[in-house]
């Protein structure tokens, strides 16, 4: 743990800013982001060092015990961060899914894309075992993609757990937190609409308009949301800190071929298909299509795919030539 002045907290909260922003981002990871502004593995450290007795000494009021033996400045400047960039990025993505939805998932797509590309060339395949589990993956992956997609659900148990698995994305560099809520069908409820009520409502309150505006049911999601999260980064740091350092291999390989069988779920060409179930029309499946590129709208949407796939793939060359300096540097 390092001791920082004012300007080195100030710092620290822009670095946090883009971290949170990052993981609001699929196919980018905010470990990744940590990893290239020089404070993932304090942050590693400091998260796994989070347990009951920390939460004890909150309720208690022992700040000097969190800072001492928690890291607790630290720890409070990355939260304020993430939690800052949750507000802004909501607002920046839901301007542009009203925009053109299209667009945005083709932009995620060839960032997800890009992000596979990155995982193989750094994973080689070396022998049956590594084939066997990318199998797994893919196999696991593609009966998801064919099968009834996973639809928004606001079950508060179901919201919990996605809160913990959306944390694996700061703690693992190169998985996003924010692809596999893309997965579990609730990355626009939780990462979008969730949000924006938060804010809409302190403006309510601010403004002291009509209470019953406040949509009181997306509060209560985003609060299991966010308890879900705190849990999974205490639970879930140690837990994958241990698989990766144990079995980093193994996992990759899982991931590619997981990713790889689930590309076909985030195809951004498609249209849901209404069947009548009881009398109750309801949004089944989707059909998927090809672009048309006689069409604007597809050749905009192409463009959205390869301006995801260049930034992921410049954000890793940095990655890798920032990497290549500090080993120098180390060297001599």
């Amino acid at each position: 743990m390092q001791k920082r002045n004012k300007q080195d907290l100030l710092i620290l909260f822009f670095k946090s800013v883009l971290m949170g922003t990052a993981n609001k981002l699929p196919g980018i990871s905010g470990g990744l982001v940590a990893l290239i502004t020089g404070f993932y593995h304090e942050m590693v450290i400091t998260f796994k060092s989070l347990n009951i007795k920390t939460i004890k000494a909150l309720l208690r009021g022992n700040f000097k015990k969190i800072e001492k033996e928690y890291n607790g400045l630290f720890l409070v400047i990355v939260l304020l961060g993430i939690i800052v960039s949750y507000f802004t990025t909501s607002k920046i993505l839901d301007f542009f899914f009203k925009i053109s939805e299209l667009n945005v998932w083709s932009f995620f797509f060839g960032m997800i894309i890009a992000s596979l590309f990155i995982l193989i060339n750094q994973n080689k395949v070396n022998n049956k075992k590594d084939i066997i589990y990318l199998c797994i993956g893919f196999s696991i992956g593609f009966i998801l993609s064919i099968s009834d997609p996973i639809s928004e659900n606001q079950n508060l148990l179901f919201v919990f757990f996605c809160g913990m698995i959306s944390i694996c994305g700061m703690i693992i560099p190169g998985i996003s937190g924010s692809f596999l809520l893309i997965l579990l069908g609730n990355y626009k409820l939780l990462l979008v609409d969730s949000v924006d009520a938060l804010i809409e409502s302190v403006w309510i309150i601010t403004n002291m308009d009509n209470f019953n505006d406040i949509d009181f049911n997306l509060i209560r999601i985003l609060i299991v949301f966010s308890l879900g999260s705190v849990f999974g980064l205490i639970l879930l740091s140690n837990i994958l800190s241990w698989l990766i350092n144990n079995y980093e291999n193994t996992v990759n390989q899982l991931i590619i071929g997981f990713v790889s069988g689930s590309l076909l779920m985030i195809w951004p060409w498609k249209k849901s298909y209404i069947e009548e179930f009881n009398n109750l029309e309801i949004s089944n499946n989707y059909l998927r299509y090809l672009p048309d590129l006689s069409q604007t709208k597809d050749i905009i949407a192409l463009a959205c795919v390869i301006s995801g796939l260049v930034i992921v793939l410049y954000v890793e060359k940095y990655v890798s030539r920032k990497k290549n300096i500090w080993t120098y540097r180390e060297k001599n």
